[in-house]
């Protein structure tokens, strides 16, 4: 009789139990299922379809691989290959380095959403959030390997262009600004306002083969061309930008030179061309002010002075770097959108952006319409000297005379054909 009670007492409780076991479990059951990113269907075939778009993207021919991965089918292998062996990035039980590089590079080629990269890699979010911050990690880090110093020695492209050769056979580079859309916090705004809204200024050297020789960028939209070119003139190498000189004579020396015999004997360096936002000083030649510069503004006129000839060549030859913004942003959707990075990854991303245009370039210069010759010499750059203010007059004096025999040169060689 006493068994039979406590019998009787002990099932609801162990009814209970056990219901309570089967509600908890359905819900953990549910919760694992409803995860963002994870699918009901057999590991297998998540594989198998991961596997088949990757394949798809790589052997559906030229066109749709340049179109979704912004470079061919070699030049992505052998880039796969470069972070491989240089263990930047590194194969895994459930995905490959090809895959990493290529989540990267569609979602900066085609600025695509985290939510669209799901669906199309069958991953989730957080992995492809992960993986995209382990490439830009590697690109950058292959910086040294794309991004090339400057040659003291003239440019191919300029010495086989008469219009150009040898007026300015000492051009090492072409220096320009442009601004990248930004998101920043409420509090920063201010100071990254630009004309086109919150923007950085990043400041960059091209050379005649539309590649990036320097990049600086991070500064905010309100700051003046002049200043971010003076903040990278005063950076420590190898993030400062180098200018290339020979060697400037003692004190004791300047004594034997007339006033004419010393300009020849200051301007012993290289030099960047720089538009009219800038001045022209050691080391930089822009061009004439309130003389036609811009080439449509040449159009369908003959230059009439040596000022507007040799204006019309500087800025022939400097439009380069506008064209090499123009590729860079066009191959690149993420640098023409907001973005909803934090801004140390905007900076990156601008860095990886410039890196990877200039690997494209020398990889598939067909792709980008580009030689893929490069001179990539080591030369000797000397630090430069403190200098009086009467020196430093002196000196960008010296290279207005600079500019000025160019300009002559260049009427002289010009009236010669009329």
């Amino acid at each position: 009789m006493d068994n039979w009670i406590v019998n009787d007492c002990v099932r609801p409780l162990v009814a209970a139990f056990t219901t309570v076991v089967v509600v908890v479990a359905c819900i953990i059951e549910d919760m694992h299922v409803s995860k963002p990113g994870r699918s009901k269907e057999p590991s297998m075939f998540r594989d198998l379809t991961r596997k088949k778009h990757m394949e798809r993207i790589l052997r559906s021919g030229r066109d749709y691989c340049v179109s979704y991965l912004k470079m061919d089918v070699g030049p992505f292998m052998h880039l796969a290959s470069i972070m491989r062996d240089k263990h930047l990035l590194q194969d895994t039980r459930h995905i490959s380095v090809e895959e990493q590089l290529a989540i990267f590079l569609h979602i900066v080629g085609h600025n695509t959403k985290n939510r669209t990269m799901r669906i199309e890699f069958v991953r989730s979010g957080e992995t492809i959030s992960r993986y995209f911050n382990c490439v830009l990690r590697a690109v950058y880090a292959v910086r040294d390997d794309f991004v090339h110093s400057p040659s003291s020695t003239s440019h191919p492209k300029i010495e086989c262009n008469p219009n150009w050769y040898p007026f300015f056979k000492d051009c090492i580079g072409l220096l320009d600004g442009t601004h990248i859309d930004a998101s920043v916090p409420p509090e920063e705004m201010p100071r990254f306002r630009g004309r086109k809204g919150p923007t950085q200024n990043v400041l960059v050297v091209v050379n005649p083969d539309l590649q990036f020789t320097y990049v600086l960028a991070g500064w905010e939209g309100s700051a003046n061309d002049f200043t971010v070119l003076k903040d990278a003139l005063a950076r420590p190498q190898p993030e400062g930008l180098k200018l290339i000189e020979g060697r400037r004579p003692s004190t004791s020396e300047l004594i034997y030179y007339t006033n004419e015999q010393l300009t020849g004997v200051i301007i012993v360096g290289k030099y960047y061309l720089v538009d009219a936002g800038y001045t022209t000083m050691q080391g930089f030649i822009a061009p004439y002010r309130g003389v036609r510069y811009h080439l449509k503004e040449h159009s369908g006129r003959s230059p009439t002075n040596p000022k507007e000839l040799f204006n019309l060549r500087h800025s022939m030859l400097r439009s380069r770097v506008e064209r090499a913004f123009a590729i860079l942003k066009n191959l690149f959707k993420i640098l023409t959108s907001h973005p909803f990075f934090p801004f140390r990854t905007q900076v990156k991303l601008v860095l990886a952006c410039c890196i990877l245009h200039n690997y494209i370039a020398g990889a598939d210069p067909n792709d980008m319409l580009m030689h893929e010759e490069t001179t990539q010499n080591d030369e000797q750059i000397m630090s430069t000297q403190p200098r009086s203010q009467r020196e430093q007059r002196e000196e960008n004096r010296a290279w207005i005379e600079l500019r000025d025999k160019i300009a002559n040169d260049m009427w002289m060689t010009y009236s010669s054909f009329l």
